[in-house]
């Protein structure tokens, strides 16, 4: 079952907190402890290992989109951000995560304070849960897209995180507290990743998550909208593939009324899947080994 994540990000912050001098006009874009609010999310979501990674935006919807433009996420409009609560764009988000997962991390803005203890504790639940830290409801939360209402997973997390909202008062200090504190307390931990190469670096996990997209809208402008990217960078990526290995990842059909499409050829699925599973053997052998060497400072 796919997981994905929805982050929450389309309000006006300023209307909400006008009074309130300590919070930015903007506060995605706040800088907490070293990374702006967005961006510090995003991180902890790719560190889970969850995808696609969706963000919902609305207010200072281009600003946001080029702050994001390399974090490899799909931003999408909430169109009635202006009318819309909490409950409005939450549906709203994920009636689109519905087209792109099965299961998705939904993830208010305002909530960056969270563990990565509780996060592995809330996708190990199989339907939809909430954390819950001294009888308050925390973020972020699992949820099912499309299923009917139904029992909800109530997850009791020591992680006082999950309920430090930004928008709280001294919610920024606190927050920031807290973060500090989690990062002097964090496990050391390891990240690779796979590159291909022969006369220069070509195929990495950028490469492949983009043929994977293509193969799965069956276009390349749809899969370069998802990741944020120009549809002249997706080319020039696959062609520069397709150089270095000597024969085609896609099958190219020129488009009539309905336009072009694109599909992954058999010698093109092959090599991502292979890549895919040596990959995957990469992270298994890579975490013994970090066991092995790194013990002590677990």
């Amino acid at each position: 079952m796919r997981t994905g994540a929805l982050i929450l990000a389309s309000f006006n912050y300023e209307t909400i907190l006008r009074d309130r001098g300590e919070v930015p006009a903007f506060l995605p874009m706040h800088v907490l402890d070293g990374l702006t609010v967005i961006k510090r999310e995003v991180a902890a979501l790719r560190r889970a290992a969850v995808s696609p990674i969706l963000v919902l935006t609305g207010h200072e919807a281009e600003t946001l989109r080029s702050h994001l433009v390399h974090n490899q996420v799909i931003c999408i409009e909430d169109g009635g951000w202006r009318e819309h609560d909490r409950t409005a764009s939450l549906r709203a988000g994920l009636l689109e995560a519905g087209k792109h997962m099965e299961r998705v991390v939904v993830l208010p803005a305002e909530y960056p304070a969270f563990s990565q203890e509780l996060f592995e504790k809330l996708l190990a639940c199989e339907g939809p849960a909430v954390p819950v830290h001294e009888g308050k409801e925390g973020w972020p939360r699992l949820y099912v897209p499309g299923e009917k209402s139904g029992e909800v997973t109530r997850l009791p997390v020591k992680d006082a995180g999950c309920v430090l909202s930004l928008l709280a008062e001294n919610g920024l200090k606190r927050a920031e507290e807290y973060i500090r504190e989690q990062r002097e307390r964090k496990k050391l931990a390891f990240r690779f990743r796979l590159i291909l190469e022969k006369e220069e670096e070509f195929f990495g996990p950028g490469v492949y998550e983009f043929l994977r997209r293509v193969d799965e809208t069956g276009s390349i402008q749809a899969a370069a909208a998802q990741m944020n990217m120009s549809y002249s960078k997706g080319w020039k990526m696959v062609n520069q593939a397709e150089k270095e290995m000597g024969f085609l990842f896609l099958e190219r059909n020129k488009g009539g009324k309905n336009g072009g499409s694109s599909l992954i050829t058999e010698e093109g699925r092959l090599f991502l899947e292979r890549y895919h599973e040596m990959e995957g053997e990469l992270k298994a052998a890579g975490r013994r080994l970090f066991e092995q060497y790194f013990r002590e400072y677990l």
